[in-house]
């Protein structure tokens, strides 16, 4: 087999990469190109979005990381996966007409009430098997019809945020299908636009593009000239269509087996799913918020989202912000000291969703609810840590009782996996054999779906076993004289 190079944009809600992942002969190495910082930034002027993407800034990152890759000659395709429901709304010429919303503004809580009022939750979910978040495309939509500057008058053409990057890098003007299924706009049966959701939310049908399957063999485009001249690589290059949403391409690369496993891509989202042949359209799925999103090859996440290490994350900021600064491992350290348990709170609490002074909305949370109020970092990072798994387990509960599985192992994949505290809590609390798969498992994925394109794959198994021979795995068996006591505690989330 030929040994390629595939590159692959990777962006999260926290940091974007630009990743070199080299195949052949049934090898796998990673080369990280260049990773920077993501945040969302405070908008003005801009109708009712108050925060958004700086995507100028986001575009010559990955500019930047596509250079470094032509310094070692030519690379054989790109790929592009970002996180979901965020969008551009763009002119005739493929311009932005309004900055990128990011999907922590709060401008779509009045829509969501709105929209399922008047349309219905269990008519909105049989028809799209998505989970009701208020950050949905689907509800931010609605927000731009609403929106006093009018977006929808001057925009020609809706694009998901890597549907725009290759657009930008290509020229195609198309959505690839399972981010199109996080927007609560696809029909879960057909994988097709549901047009009566559309107009139900202002949106002209003309607005939605064309949708592609992640995998095919024909690319999108190839490099235009500019970006070509301007990093360097050859306008040959091809842009395939991967899985898009990270989570379908991290799962891609989650060495699990779908008849006895369930995967936890953890990040700043922990995203506990299965991985099926078909939708689950049931009211028990519908009233336990799990989703149903296109997965690559045909397959469908079934999955819940869980609040993840956003949590410490903004802890971490705002230690930083207040003059104690900490390494992650640090504050993990910290954590792994302080007593287990002491406070708890639903990390999903709308409370807890958007940016701010982490420390002070987890003491105001956790006062609220009759918790004993942290008092040090360690107690703050311990209690955002218990939580998150409290919380995972519960998901993994959820989805296994409503798809009808007996789980015999978690797999966790994704920069969640590093953190081998959460990982032994998660382990404790769901009384199953937790195995990490991949850190880099997003970009490892992006780039088996572009290295499938090319080999006429359509199955995920032989890109896992490909996964397994190439990572090494860690084992976390459950403490069962700890799991009575995280039963007992976890009750204490839904008080």
């Amino acid at each position: 087999m030929t040994t390629r190079r595939h590159i692959a944009i990777d962006l999260g809600a926290s940091s974007g990469r630009v990743m070199e992942i080299r195949i052949g002969d049934g090898s796998l190495r990673v080369i990280e190109l260049h990773r920077f910082p993501n945040a969302p930034v405070a908008a003005r002027h801009t109708g009712n979005v108050s925060l958004v993407w700086p995507f100028e800034r986001i575009f010559e990152s990955i500019l930047e990381g596509l250079r470094r890759a032509a310094l070692t000659g030519p690379v054989d395709s790109i790929g592009i996966d970002t996180w979901a429901v965020d969008y551009a709304l763009v002119d005739d010429e493929g311009e932005l007409v309004r900055p990128i919303a990011a999907y922590r503004d709060p401008r779509t809580q009045a829509p969501f009430a709105r929209i399922r009022r008047d349309l219905g939750d269990a008519a909105i979910y049989n028809a799209t098997g998505i989970a009701f978040q208020p950050f949905n495309t689907l509800y931010q939509l609605a927000a731009d019809a609403e929106d006093p500057m009018r977006p929808f008058e001057r925009a020609q053409r809706i694009l998901m945020l890597p549907d725009f990057i290759a657009s930008r890098l290509c020229g195609s003007v198309v959505c690839e299908r399972t981010n199109a299924s996080s927007t609560q706009l696809l029909r879960a049966n057909t994988r097709e636009w549901d047009r009566e959701l559309a107009e139900a939310v202002g949106l002209s049908w003309r607005m939605l593009p064309d949708l592609v399957d992640a995998g095919s063999g024909e690319p999108l485009g190839t490099l235009l000239p500019d970006i070509a001249d301007e990093t360097g690589l050859s306008r040959d290059t091809p842009v395939f269509a991967v899985g898009t949403h990270d989570t379908a391409s991290a799962v891609v690369a989650a060495p699990v087996d779908p008849r006895s496993d369930l995967y936890i891509s953890s990040g700043t989202w922990s995203l506990v799913g299965a991985e099926l042949a078909k939708p689950v359209l049931t009211e028990r799925a519908r009233l336990a918020n799990i989703t149903n999103e296109a997965g690559v090859f045909g397959t469908t996440r079934f999955l819940r989202n869980v609040a993840g290490l956003w949590l410490v994350q903004q802890l971490h900021d705002a230690f930083a912000l207040a003059g104690r600064a900490s390494s992650w491992e640090e504050l993990t350290a910290l954590a792994a000291n302080a007593e287990p348990l002491r406070s708890v709170v639903d990390p999903d609490e709308a409370s807890l969703f958007t940016p701010g002074d982490m420390p002070a909305l987890l003491a105001a949370l956790c006062e609220a609810r009759g918790e004993p109020v942290p008092e040090s970092d360690a107690q703050f990072v311990r209690c955002a840590l218990d939580s998150v798994a409290l919380a995972t387990a519960r998901a993994v509960q959820l989805v296994a009782e409503s798809a009808s599985l007996a789980p015999k192992r978690v797999v966790i994949v994704g920069g969640g996996a590093s953190n081998a505290l959460l990982n032994q809590l998660i382990a404790n609390a769901t009384g199953l054999l937790v195995e990490t798969g991949p850190t880099e498992a997003t970009a490892i994925g992006n780039a088996l779906v572009q290295h499938a394109a090319f080999e006429g794959i359509t199955d995920a198994r032989p890109l896992r076993d490909m996964v397994r021979n190439a990572s090494s795995v860690t084992q976390f068996e459950p403490d069962f004289s700890q799991a009575a006591r995280m039963r007992d505690t976890a009750q204490r989330l839904v008080r």
